[in-house]
């Protein structure tokens, strides 16, 4: 063990605790099961083995956690970019709610779910991508990284997390209290495979597996082009070391003992980064790889394949499987029956959503997804307007561009990704990948009215409940005035809130 890093941990952990906190802790906490919560960072919900597999022996460790407990087929997070899609699930709250619609600060009076666990006795860490706002997450011990700058170089080492991790269950067990960990890894977002490149604090060491590109699966979302296979080879050596890394962390919580007590989460904070999945709303861009193994409580390599989940209902869940209850408000509900092989009414839908990065040009998007159909809504199409994300500055793109010029297939999908429709649907049980848009024409549509038309009520009936901001632009959906006047306002309002974050960030020291 490295002296020094338990060290400093261990001052971390007292530093941060406030007297409120300090105190209630001094009082034997009452005996919970613990939570260790695992997150992937850009991973496809089927990239793991045991959801398909985007190459052979991708996930062994993952895979085995998956025989230990359950998996779900229809889980999904609610936003497809990564600070606002972990503030729903420490928050419980959508993102117009939280406040987090994109990179941007949770409101300061939420309460969070590290924050109520340390209310009542928890040990509360985290390790990997940072979330900030200590003065509303209030963990206990935070891993402080050794570099400044660019956050690419960050949590790609197996060997900092397990340091950091045997540490953290060591004081846990000191303390006698029950623990919340969240560890979060940077694979596999950009850049991939690579290894340590010999600069100072560069956190990064090869996968044990490196594949090439004749053996990965390309997504059929995507053209099977050279470039994409080589994308996807890079992608899933990134992949395998997050798995890595998993088994690191479950490796050390058995050493500590707590193996048997602690309630396993795992999954993604939403899909790859490439055309038409991540900074998207198909199934694609938000569907997760959701696993949750709990001894003695969940049946051994189950699944759920029926029931719908966003992780807009994580927060209740793990405060009811610990027996805490809040008083919180939340937008999500417990799936605990789930979890104990219980059915449960009203899961066969989910909400997931768009709205900009860091206030530049907005994209709003909302989604409506059952297991069957999706619906879309994008109040910024107007034929002109061109879409543009991160996933569109790698190999895969560029290779569509290329091949473009003379496939017009290629071609008509590109244009789909940058142009869009102000709506969009799709039968997932004969086109699961988003490929043809049956809103295109009357004649593509023939057929699905009463479903489309069933989707459009839900979607309003979601976004009047939960106070969507752009409500009003899907009631006038069919006024071109309208949606523009919407965006007007709404890029205006992304830009000015982003601005008023400055001073904050600049206290604090860090950019959202």
């Amino acid at each position: 063990m490295n002296k020094s890093l338990l060290q400093s941990i261990i001052v971390i952990g007292i530093v941060l605790f406030s007297s409120k906190v300090f105190s209630q802790q001094l009082v034997a906490p009452k005996k919970r099961p613990n939570v260790l919560l695992l997150v992937a960072d850009d991973m496809n919900w089927d990239s793991p083995g045991c959801f398909g597999g985007a190459a052979p022996e991708i996930t062994p460790n993952i895979d085995k956690l998956a025989d230990q407990g359950i998996r779900f087929y229809h889980a999904y997070v609610n936003i497809s970019i990564c600070t606002p899609s972990r503030s729903v699930m420490l928050t419980g709250l959508y993102p117009q709610n939280n406040g987090a619609q994109a990179f941007q600060r949770i409101l300061p009076d939420i309460q969070t779910l590290p924050n109520i666990l340390n209310e009542k006795g928890f040990l509360c860490g985290t390790i990997g991508k940072p979330l900030n706002q200590q003065e509303l997450f209030r963990w206990s011990v935070t891993y402080q990284w050794q570099g400044v700058g660019d956050e690419d170089e960050w949590g790609r080492d197996p060997n900092v997390y397990k340091e950091f991790c045997s540490s953290f269950f060591q004081m846990a067990k000191g303390s006698k209290q029950p623990f919340f960990l969240m560890a979060s890894s940077h694979d596999p977002h950009r850049p991939y495979g690579e290894g340590n490149n010999g600069k100072e604090n560069f956190e990064k060491v090869r996968s044990s597996k490196t594949f090439k590109s004749k053996e990965v699966v390309v997504p059929k979302f995507i053209p099977d082009l050279p470039d994409t296979r080589k994308e996807m080879a890079g992608y899933c050596t990134s992949v395998r070391r997050l798995d890595d890394m998993m088994g690191t962390i479950l490796d050390e919580l058995k050493k500590s003992g707590h193996y048997d007590n602690t309630i396993v989460i795992f999954l993604s904070d939403h899909g790859m980064s490439l055309p038409f999945a991540k900074v998207n709303c198909y199934v694609q861009s938000t569907k997760t790889p959701l696993i949750i193994r709990w001894p003695d409580q969940i049946a051994k390599g189950s699944s759920d394949k029926e029931h719908m989940i966003s992780t807009v209902d994580l927060m209740p869940t793990i405060l009811e499987a610990v027996g805490i209850s809040s008083d919180s408000p939340t937008d999500g509900r417990s799936f605990l029956p789930l979890l104990k092989g219980d059915s449960q009414e009203g899961r066969d839908a989910v909400f997931t959503q768009f709205n900009h990065i860091h206030g530049r040009t907005p994209y709003p998007m909302r989604s409506m997804i059952t297991k069957e159909y999706t619906y879309i809504f994008n109040p910024w199409s107007n034929g002109k307007r061109s879409y543009r994300a991160a996933p569109m500055s790698g190999l895969s793109f560029k290779a569509m561009q290329r091949a473009a010029e003379k496939n017009p297939q290629i071609r008509d999908r590109i244009h789909h990704l940058q142009r869009r429709t102000v709506e969009e649907f799709y039968d997932l049980r004969k086109d699961p990948h988003s490929i043809k848009n049956l809103l295109n024409s009357k004649e593509s549509q023939s057929g699905y009215e009463e479903e489309i038309s069933k989707l459009r009520d839900r979607m309003l009936e979601w976004m009047i409940e939960f106070k969507d901001p752009a409500v009003n632009a899907y009631k006038n959906r069919q006024s071109p005035e309208s949606l523009e006047k919407f965006m007007g306002q709404f890029t205006a309002q992304a830009r000015a809130e982003k601005e008023a974050l400055v001073p904050y960030e600049k206290a604090k020291g860090y950019r959202f």
